[in-house]
């Protein structure tokens, strides 16, 4: 796991700099590498990320924009390292 966790890195910091570059395509195949390896690093499957953005989209369509949703903790825990 720590080898992916350092390849996330990596991704990370080449997403920051393809941006720079306005290289948005490359930044957004990169975000997809870095999403499945945060996955992998996390033991999300498709199907739960899956019902996860299905639940977004319910949420959003049926309550507006802007509602506090709250999140299973394997999907916490992802999105605090993913600020950090």
């Amino acid at each position: 796991m720590k080898r992916l966790e350092e390849a996330l890195r990596s991704i990370s910091e080449a997403i920051e700099v393809v941006r720079v570059c306005k290289c948005e395509s490359a930044a957004a195949l990169l975000e997809m590498a870095e999403l499945e390896l945060r996955m992998k690093v996390h033991d999300i499957s498709e199907a739960e990320l899956s019902a996860f953005c299905h639940e977004l989209e319910n949420r959003v369509s049926t309550r507006g924009r802007g509602q506090v949703i709250p999140l299973r903790p394997k999907f916490e825990k992802m999105v605090r390292r993913k600020s950090t």
